[in-house]
């Protein structure tokens, strides 16, 4: 009589973890990224330090008020901002900054934002020199 040999499993089952580990860093790699900004300039927002390295949710779904947003605008500059309103119709976002003192995107200059040029929202903003 055969009996049940567990160590038969064993190849199988690492080949299987090593494959849904490898998918998993294909899918965190392609949704998140990092940024760095700047540090030789402000921050146009308090909860970002300047020269801070952001992590960013690159697909973020959906936007609400109150989150930061890494904008992509003319020339491939990227700016920070906030999240003020979410306009239902097309998703298009209106932002600030909430530091007056450090220019950013404005939406009472520049208008609705739309979705597309949003180049994630930000989940994480470590290291950055002082405020």
């Amino acid at each position: 009589m055969s009996s049940f040999d567990p160590r038969r499993l064993a190849k199988p089952a690492r080949r299987i973890t090593l494959l849904a580990a490898l998918g998993g860093a294909v899918y965190l790699g392609s949704r998140y990224g990092l940024h760095d900004l700047p540090g030789d300039a402000c921050s146009p927002v308090s909860t970002v330090e300047a020269g801070a390295k952001l992590l960013l949710d690159t697909q973020p779904r959906p936007l609400t008020p109150g989150d930061t947003v890494l904008l992509r605008v003319e020339g491939g500059t990227r700016l920070l901002a906030l999240v003020e309103r979410v306009r239902d119709e097309d998703g298009a976002l209106w932002c600030g900054t909430d530091r007056a003192g450090c220019p950013g995107f404005d939406s009472e200059v520049h208008g609705w934002v739309p979705r597309n040029v949003v180049a994630g929202r930000v989940l994480l903003g470590f290291g950055g020199g002082e405020r």
